[in-house]
């Protein structure tokens, strides 16, 4: 047999819209952020000088860039299989 199909009300179809709407807003103010964050902490990567103190530093640093990055990237990769959004 077919599966049962599904109706949606008018109201519960604009409710349904207006909750896919926040959840894009705050996915795109986390998209921000990390960007944000990312350009921040290469601009302090690029001033923090290169020698045996400050070797740590840099370390924290470009591990947290690339975490921002592996994050970024599984966001575009979710986009991708979604909606068909690819880079």
């Amino acid at each position: 047999m077919f599966p049962p199909q599904f109706f949606m009300t008018p109201l519960e179809e604009a409710t349904l819209n207006a909750h896919e709407f926040c959840a894009s807003l705050a996915a795109l103010a986390i998209v921000h952020d990390l960007v944000k964050k990312n350009d921040d902490l290469r601009l302090k990567k690029r001033d923090v000088p290169i020698s045996g103190q400050t070797m740590t530093e840099r370390k924290a640093l470009i591990t947290e860039i690339r975490r921002n990055n592996q994050a970024l990237s599984i966001v575009a990769q979710l986009q991708e299989m979604q909606l068909g959004i690819s880079a």
